[in-house]
């Protein structure tokens, strides 16, 4: 990202900001609401197109690509709150983006290894997404994503509303994500031990801690 500006329509959320990650590391933003973390994420994600600047992923500018295109080259955004679809089951929810794509067994093979890394979602796969607490939904739209896990991960304030265990699941989840990794949070404590650089926004601005 060099030199970005963006916002919707007349007002502006991010003013001239650059900002590189280098393959196979992790950063974290962070920063008070408001801040701009939230567009900088959707910026990345192509769900914010910018007004000035450029971006660019895997080696390419990302301008003209849609979100989908870029989740199929290996950019991942799991949006703040719960991403699930909460009228189907947590193994429907965790088999959607890849069943038409893997044979049986490489799907069973896939659910073996997201159950392990996730027992909690194992208990409770035949229950609906929608009925699952706030901390489990999170954890299944973690779980989502890194079934098949992408080659950059931004996830934004995965801990925002969750009780002390369930950020704690969270955040061990975090740390073991393999890949090039961006975690937006409000609370530069809930991202220690799980990020090898912070940057802090304010204003719409970056700066480094």
């Amino acid at each position: 990202m060099v030199r970005v500006s963006a916002g919707y329509g007349r007002f502006r959320v991010l003013f001239d900001v650059s900002l590189q990650v280098t393959e196979g590391s992790s950063l974290a933003v962070i920063g008070p609401n408001g801040a701009g973390k939230t567009t900088l994420a959707r910026v990345c994600s192509a769900l914010v197109r910018p007004s000035s600047g450029s971006v660019r992923f895997a080696g390419g500018d990302i301008a003209g690509l849609s979100p989908n295109d870029l989740a199929l080259a290996g950019l991942v955004h799991v949006p703040e709150g719960r991403a699930v679809f909460g009228s189907l089951t947590v193994e429907e929810n965790l088999v959607l983006p890849f069943r038409q794509e893997m044979s049986r067994p490489a799907v069973a093979a896939a659910l073996e290894e997201t159950y392990r890394e996730f027992p909690r979602l194992c208990e409770r796969r035949r229950q609906l997404a929608g009925t699952l607490s706030g901390g489990e939904q999170r954890l299944l739209s973690l779980a989502r994503v890194l079934t098949r896990p992408p080659r950059l991960l931004i996830v934004d304030e995965p801990t925002l509303g969750l009780d002390p265990g369930m950020v704690e699941e969270v955040r061990r989840v975090l740390a073991r994500v393999a890949g090039t990794l961006v975690v937006v949070e409000q609370r530069a404590e809930r991202v220690v031990g799980i990020t090898e650089q912070v940057v802090t926004m304010h204003h719409g601005r970056l700066g480094v801690t």
